[in-house]
């Protein structure tokens, strides 16, 4: 028998190798048939051994997304650190499309939230979830970030447009099979959307608090 600790610690490996199948199901598959069965084959486990860490698929569609959303760094700005000459807006908008939503683990976690608009059980239980962790995006990119307008309100508002944006590219993608064109509405909105944010610089000409 394992010890406390490693068995913990077999217990985490397994919880995220079933959300990392659940991530690969929803992708391929869809939110439909991402069913129970499906997810332990792609994981290598019985579906008891699976449903002894989720006893439900909602449970499982939880957990899938609170791990998705646990390990994103996507939809927001990085507050990296140095002069801000040397930080760039337009690079870092680029990022939440091409390392952020146009991601798999997006794609996956957008399948979760089309289906929680009509399944009450679902929004009850992940709703707080996402709202903590959009104000932690928020209040992680005020920290980094200043608009040119001088009001702080204002951060806020640019980046969850920008949010929208790129999860609409994620739906628009299905219209066209041409990403340079979609790189090309990321490149026009950034020109659009750079001049009005910029990173805060501390009085040593380095970046604000993290």
């Amino acid at each position: 028998m394992l010890e406390p600790g490693l068995q913990e610690a077999k217990s985490t490996r397994t919880r995220e190798r079933i959300c990392r199948a659940v991530t690969d199901s929803l992708v391929r598959d869809g939110y439909a048939d991402t069913s129970i069965s499906r997810v332990a084959a792609l994981a290598g486990v019985s579906k008891g051994a699976l449903q002894h860490h989720f006893p439900t698929r909602e449970d499982m569609m939880t957990a899938t997304a609170e791990w998705l959303l646990g390990n994103a760094t996507f939809l927001h700005l990085r507050n990296t650190r140095g002069p801000r000459a040397d930080r760039s807006t337009d690079r870092e908008l680029m990022r939440t499309w091409e390392k952020g939503a146009n991601t798999d683990e997006f794609r996956a976690l957008l399948e979760i939230l089309v289906k929680m608009r009509t399944d009450a059980k679902l929004r009850s239980r992940l709703g707080r979830k996402l709202r903590a962790w959009q104000e932690q995006a928020a209040q992680y990119t005020r920290a980094g970030y200043e608009a040119a307008s001088g009001d702080d309100g204002d951060v806020e508002v640019l980046m969850a447009m920008n949010a929208c944006l790129i999860r609409g590219l994620v739906i628009q993608q299905q219209y066209t099979n041409d990403p340079e064109f979609i790189g090309r509405i990321m490149q026009r909105w950034i020109g659009l959307v750079s001049p009005l944010l910029r990173p805060k610089t501390d009085s040593t000409g380095g970046a604000g608090a993290e």
